[in-house]
């Protein structure tokens, strides 16, 4: 459980069943340990995320925004509030510390990212690394583990596959697209066939203490941060002199950092006409600069094809498809909540010498999708069922591309895009 009404939710519905029931709580952040809002007598930050999580409390100069700091004394309150409402003992109740895991495993990696200019995704990281991989050492053996996600688990003899939740809006798969197999076949989500707006009348049938609690849109146990790319700053090496560069070179303002934007964002350049938008990073001669350019329909904004070396299947092994032919259709996200678009995936990777393993894959869009960013996931469903999903290493965009015929499945010509 999180404290939220969706979980909180999930264990009232599953008190209903014959079932032994614990509650987890997780404590995978802690403002105490990970930042100090105390500056006066604070020594620099850390130039990078290369340290151990901190045994002390490591202080920092960055003051989160009033109101949205994770407090997980609160989040822990309103679980045993919540347990304690439906029947659970307290002696069945235990907090996990995981903060050291998710600090190596989650946010570390993730800084790295940023400092390389990528935009990662620490909410699918934290599922295969923590909820679905270091919680998991804490279950008893033939003990399931059900969480509030909207998602759907069906089994058969073949193993447990993936598939999307009864509500579009919310469905949760894109976040759980990297667990494994055997975490899958021990996983229960209660809330598959709801809606957000039936579990919030569910709640409130139920009196449960957390029905009109509001819903968490921040960073995986992060939370929200009124300045995030401030926040991310206080982890990183100084980012040195850069500039927002237009598509000719010219110098239209400082950057402040890689972090602090995303592919697809609107740039904001005082005494510039029109709208501006970030395209790239890492450009320039040292590969410090930001290029941005001018219209959300620029070439260099729509993305043709991406690269991903390490491609994670949720089965385990290739679909069969991809294996007898090399390639599929199949539908793709790059972000959570966006409709997903037809493509076809393709095994392999546009840089041969980087496929890990042979688990890569480029993936082919039928038609260019706009403001996609390496360190992004890009997941892949085959109709409803979820397959996978792989972190983009390499984008090829519109301005960057050159065109070719290649066959695809049954017979028909498709176009693959070289840079």
């Amino acid at each position: 459980m999180s404290g939220g009404v969706d979980s909180s939710l999930a264990l009232r519905l599953l008190a209903e069943l014959p079932l032994d029931l614990s509650v987890l709580f997780m404590r995978n952040w802690d403002p105490l340990l990970s930042e100090n809002q105390d500056s006066d007598s604070a020594p620099s930050p850390a130039s990078s995320a290369s340290a151990a999580a901190p045994a002390a409390p490591y202080a920092l100069s960055y003051a989160p925004a009033p109101g949205h700091q994770c407090e997980w004394e609160r989040d822990f309150a309103d679980v045993r509030r919540v347990a304690a409402h439906v029947g659970v003992p307290a002696s069945r109740i235990c907090l996990v510390d995981l903060s050291k895991e998710y600090w190596g495993r989650v946010f570390e990696p993730a800084v790295g990212v940023w400092e390389r200019g990528g935009t990662p995704n620490p909410d699918v990281a934290c599922n295969r690394e923590i909820k679905f991989g270091a919680l998991f050492e804490h279950l008893a053996p033939n003990h399931y583990l059900a969480t509030g996600h909207y998602a759907r688990v069906r089994r058969s003899a073949a193993g447990a596959t993936l598939h999307r939740a009864t509500d579009a809006n919310k469905d949760q798969t894109y976040y759980l697209s990297q667990i494994r197999e055997p975490q899958l076949a021990r996983s229960v989500f209660p809330l598959a066939g709801l809606r957000k707006p039936e579990v919030r009348q569910l709640a409130a049938h139920f009196a449960l203490p957390t029905a009109a609690r509001a819903e968490s849109m921040g960073v995986c146990f992060i939370g929200e941060r009124g300045r995030f790319g401030e926040f991310v700053s206080q982890y990183t090496a100084d980012a040195g002199p850069a500039h927002l560069v237009s598509p000719a070179g010219e110098q239209l303002a400082p950057s402040r950092g890689a972090w602090h934007y995303t592919i697809g964002q609107r740039a904001r350049l005082p005494g510039m006409d029109g709208r501006w938008f970030v395209a790239r990073k890492n450009v320039g001669a040292g590969g410090e600069d930001v290029l941005v350019v001018p219209g959300a329909d620029h070439p260099a904004l729509l993305c043709v094809e991406l690269a991903a070396p390490s491609f994670h299947w949720i089965a385990g092994a290739l679909p069969p498809q991809l294996v007898e032919q090399g390639r599929m259709r199949a539908l793709v996200q790059v972000r959570h909540r966006m409709a997903p678009v037809p493509a076809l995936v393709v095994r392999g990777t546009l840089t041969p010498d980087a496929d890990a393993g042979g688990s890569g894959v480029r993936v082919v869009f039928d038609t260019p999708l706009a403001a996609v960013a390496p360190g992004q996931v890009v997941g892949v469903w085959d109709g409803e069922q979820c397959l996978g999903s792989g972190e983009i290493a390499r984008t090829v965009c519109a301005d960057q591309a050159r065109s070719c015929s290649i066959d695809v499945l049954g017979g028909d010509t498709g176009t693959a895009f070289i840079a």
